[in-house]
């Protein structure tokens, strides 16, 4: 298969792929980046697996999509009133629904996520139908040359504001008081509660934020990924739990790497086997870490 490509190619077009594979594998990878720390947030503190994810990007891919082609609305704009939506979608859904379920067996906690999932996923086919939708327009549109290599300029664009998303949220997480006592909740909750910690609050608090995370994720990945409601919240949650998995089950900073592994996978995979298998490597990566090394392959210790 590898050496079929430069007789399919050219041997200088074949050269010229892999570097090309290479940088856009960074630039995606910081997206499955962001959308993998809202996940592993949300699993590291409140330690329930929140399978209705992909759905609340969708729901921001959406938004995006309405206000671009129904009301002229660039997509940059809309980050912020996607960042609000999500957040208080994931902070309205732990007070109402998660939080009842805190102490429920794993198997209960799991059959409530999917009932979440299925209830936005049949609304969200009722209101915007079942047919694949697009962002008709978006500011920086187009492709830019950089040292040969052929960039789309909304992914250049998606991957600079996923970067400053992702400092912004390890600042956060880091450098706050809030987030201080969220990662005291996710390492201890009842040790956090002692030092006058609010576990509830904080697990409320991660869920909003997990899901404002993937707002963000949403808003610029519509700019250049078609949506429908089906296939699409499906494919970024696989993304995510494959990114998780690499990085380690509630691992934040591992979770980033994973994203990075994954979209590296998916982008050289590509071009070194055969292209149109690249989205199975990934799965196959997700499985293979599953089944040997659940806990991670790239575990440092507990998530920050």
């Amino acid at each position: 298969m590898v050496g079929s490509l430069p007789l399919q190619f050219g041997w200088i077009e074949y050269l010229n792929l892999v570097p090309q594979a290479f940088f856009s594998g960074l630039l995606m990878g910081l997206v499955y980046a962001l959308v993998a720390v809202g996940l592993a947030l949300i699993w590291g503190v409140a330690d329930i697996v929140n399978f209705a994810y992909g759905e609340y990007m969708l729901i921001a891919m959406y938004v995006t999509l309405i206000g671009a082609n129904n009301y002229g609305i660039d997509p940059l704009f809309m980050i912020p009133v996607n960042v609000v939506l999500l957040f208080v979608a994931g902070y309205v859904t732990y007070k109402l629904v998660i939080k009842r379920v805190m102490d429920a067996p794993m198997l209960s906690q799991i059959f409530v996520t999917f009932g979440i999932l299925l209830i936005l996923r049949f609304g969200m086919l009722f209101v915007m139908g079942p047919d694949t939708q697009s962002v008709e327009t978006f500011m920086f549109d187009g492709a830019v040359v950089i040292a040969g290599l052929n960039f789309s300029l909304p992914k250049i664009v998606t991957g600079v504001v996923s970067l400053v998303t992702l400092v912004v949220f390890f600042l956060f997480l880091n450098r706050t008081k809030t987030g201080k006592g969220i990662r005291a909740t996710a390492q201890d909750p009842e040790a956090a509660q002692v030092m006058g910690i609010d576990p509830d609050y904080m697990n409320g608090l991660a869920w909003g934020i997990g899901s404002a995370t993937v707002g963000v994720a949403g808003t610029m990945v519509a700019t250049f990924f078609s949506m429908q409601p089906e296939l699409t919240p499906t494919t970024w949650t696989l993304f995510a739990f494959a990114s998780v998995a690499l990085g380690g089950f509630g691992n934040i900073l591992g979770a980033v790497a994973g994203g990075m592994v994954i979209s590296m996978v998916e982008h050289l995979g590509g071009v070194l086997l055969n292209p149109s298998y690249k989205e199975l490597y990934i799965f196959l990566v997700f499985i293979l870490v599953l089944i040997y090394k659940p806990e991670g392959i790239l575990n440092w210790g507990e998530g920050e």
